[in-house]
């Protein structure tokens, strides 16, 4: 039996070459008029391109009508990423912060609405935490995972937990989207996130996000610790140590 020919048709490679430059051009343009001029198309052809993409997850639109690179762009783009030139780049940093703190450092990635980690120091105490570098958790239960929903709106946070549900870590992990949602309002509000024992029991864990070049969220920085070692007392001085760590470190990856 005779193979089929698979080779797309010059109307399809046309259609796909129109959505690629849209897509390239919600990269620095955000208004309908403006990605219109940057691509060469007509306003019904950039519209029409918008609308198969944001049912897609490739681009979103705000409030204020201005197109945004979506969820799977920014998935595609942390596939891209070499994690180990970026680990490379954080490790004086991840070093600095345990030494500040004395608690088991991570460094985060996401990969495919997880986090995903890259880097593990252990603190000075005994006890031993049961992550490992390359292993994956969810985003919705770390302090990692949280920093950087948090750099997301609201509706993006809704699509990428369709995707991945809530998964039930331990007794402390929200359990619904309205908890997670003021959980990251206030994470926005002071700049850090806090994990309660939300994916390992017994632990607190102190988060923020690291960011690329253009100012997106694509992983984190946090400390980890058991509960009496991290009081009340201390959220503040180690939080501020977390979060000069994650911005020394999103300034090294920009840089290099």
């Amino acid at each position: 039996m005779a193979t089929p020919d698979m080779t797309p048709s010059p109307s399809q490679l046309s259609a796909l070459l129109k959505g690629l430059s849209v897509l390239e051009a919600v990269m620095s343009n955000d208004r309908l008029s403006d990605l219109s001029r940057a691509t060469g198309l007509s306003y019904s052809t950039v519209h029409r391109i918008l609308a198969d993409l944001a049912e897609g997850g490739w681009v979103y639109q705000d409030e204020e009508r201005r197109y945004h690179p979506g969820r799977k762009m920014h998935a595609i783009a942390g596939l891209l990423r070499d994690d180990a030139e970026i680990v490379r780049q954080a490790r004086p940093h991840l070093e600095r912060l345990r030494q500040r703190t004395g608690m088991t450092v991570h460094l985060g990635v996401v990969h495919a609405d997880e986090v995903v980690y890259a880097a593990k120091l252990d603190g000075h105490g005994s006890y031993r935490m049961l992550s490992r570098v390359g292993g994956s958790v969810p985003l919705h239960s770390t302090s990692i995972g949280k920093a950087v929903l948090a750099q997301l709106s609201d509706e993006e946070v809704q699509q990428i937990l369709q995707r991945t549900g809530m998964r039930q870590i331990t007794p402390g992990t929200h359990r619904t989207l309205g908890s997670l949602l003021a959980d990251l309002d206030a994470t926005r509000k002071r700049g850090w996130a806090i994990d309660e024992g939300e994916n390992e029991v017994g632990l607190r864990c102190v988060g923020a996000s690291i960011v690329d070049a253009g100012g997106r969220a694509f992983g984190g920085v946090s400390v980890s610790a058991l509960e009496f070692e991290m009081p009340n007392s201390r959220l503040a001085p180690v939080a501020a140590d977390v979060t000069e760590a994650a911005r020394e470190i999103s300034a090294s990856l920009s840089a290099a």
